[in-house]
């Protein structure tokens, strides 16, 4: 992925501001032909035991580096795509110039989904 990856998904553990704070992140949607067919595999409720769990998963400097400068973008995660029909998926791995991933309600990764994915 090129671009920046924003985040609906406020319950998940890697969900800071509406960015993405994981290092990377993985979609899936082998069978998919829409959006809704997909899901943030990397998906984890917020709560101190997910937090640990997915710490080496982290994107650390991007992370300071955004708490410094609001103004720009710093973190962008790498983007594993299972989604093998999208336009996006380049031998596995998302091409697009910026990722949507939904997921306002989600309380586990079926609840999330690619916005950005088109056949």
């Amino acid at each position: 992925m090129n671009g920046r990856l924003s985040c609906s998904a406020v319950n998940c553990v890697h969900n800071m501001s509406g960015l993405c704070s994981a290092n990377r992140i993985l979609v899936n949607g082998m069978s998919a032909h829409s959006s809704s067919g997909t899901q943030c595999e990397t998906f984890a409720e917020k709560g101190l035991k997910n937090a640990i769990t997915h710490f080496t998963n982290i994107n650390i400097s991007g992370e300071i580096r955004q708490l410094m400068d609001r103004d720009g973008i710093h973190m962008y995660p790498e983007v594993g795509c299972n989604a093998v029909s999208c336009r996006y998926n380049d031998d596995r791995k998302c091409q697009a110039d910026g990722l949507m991933i939904m997921g306002a309600h989600a309380e586990t990764s079926d609840g999330t989904y690619c916005e950005t994915f088109v056949l």
